[in-house]
């Protein structure tokens, strides 16, 4: 029963989306980590840090919680533990790694840009790894349809992609590799473990390598006030919450349709930014954004009504 809650269309489609708004919400929260630890926009060892402290916390907060409702602790196998630990490298040390690098070779609107693509990447890797998950023309072009709204959210108000950079742009196609590929592994690992303990693992794993690689390099973090502490409080319950879920979801689900919902990221990212920053965010341009990015998802997500008899 509750496998098949699950996979049902519009379970799957309101916990995805509660995904993508907190990790939506995050972007408005790092910046204001960022002023409010004093982390310097060309400090990458510090930003490191900075997502290393609220990717282990939030791993130990997804452990805490796992034991306390089974009851029981958890500890991984010798095989499982080298799967995790793959995992973690890759969907959180190394996506950040090459994000955080191409963050200072490129701009904001086309890490946004790119974030979209790899929603694309899953519908085209999935299949490689997975018999049943196929390409399907109903999936790219969903996928098209979505990522013509994220183009148009960045550049309708005026924001440009700007020019083109070697390392920058090869850094956020890696970053968003990783992602693509982060899900594959969690999907695979996940069959044989609990999906939650595996979102925990890879958190802290993960997280614990970002912290050791930006202190190595010189950087770090004080908590000097509250505010230090309340907002990376906040980004570690995104992470711990979502990334739960989303394992959870990968689990039961087609790697190529729970990917088709990052396209959500950046529309959430932009209305959150929008509302903490008093901008008005009701433009032609955003609202035609949003309403293409939910066609392309709506259209992914459609059932195919074919006889399968015939």
């Amino acid at each position: 029963m509750k496998n098949n809650l699950l996979k049902n269309k519009l379970v799957v489609t309101l916990l995805a989306l509660f995904c993508t708004a907190l990790w939506g919400t995050a972007f408005a929260a790092i910046k204001q980590g960022y002023k409010i630890f004093s982390i310097e926009s060309n400090d990458i060892p510090s930003m490191l840090v900075f997502a290393g402290v609220r990717f282990f916390s939030a791993g130990v907060v997804v452990y805490i919680a796992l034991t306390i409702m089974r009851k029981k602790f958890f500890v991984p196998k010798q095989r499982e533990l080298v799967k995790m630990a793959s995992l973690g490298i890759m969907q959180t040390a190394l996506q950040y790694i090459f994000l955080y690098v191409a963050l200072v070779f490129v701009t904001g609107t086309k890490s946004s840009i790119y974030t979209s693509f790899s929603a694309f990447l899953g519908v085209l890797l999935a299949p490689l790894f997975f018999k049943g998950d196929k390409i399907t023309a109903k999936k790219l072009i969903g996928c098209c349809i979505g990522f013509c709204g994220i183009v148009l959210i960045n550049i309708g108000g005026g924001n440009f992609i700007g020019e083109f950079s070697f390392i920058g742009d090869s850094f956020l196609f890696l970053s968003n590799l990783c992602g693509a590929l982060g899900n594959i592994f969690a999907k695979k690992i996940s069959k044989d473990s609990d999906p939650v303990f595996v979102s925990a693992a890879q958190l802290t794993i993960g997280g614990g390598l970002l912290i050791i690689i930006g202190m190595l390099f010189s950087g770090g973090i004080a908590f000097t006030s509250l505010d230090c502490f309340i907002v990376m409080a906040y980004l570690s319950l995104i992470s711990s919450v979502s990334f739960a879920i989303w394992t959870v979801l990968l689990k039961h689900n087609d790697v190529s349709i729970i990917s088709t919902f990052t396209l959500m990221i950046p529309v959430f990212g932009t209305i959150t930014s929008g509302i903490v920053l008093g901008e008005n965010i009701f433009t032609i341009p955003n609202l035609i954004s949003i309403l293409l990015v939910t066609a392309g998802i709506v259209f992914v997500n459609l059932r195919r009504k074919v006889n399968e008899h015939n």
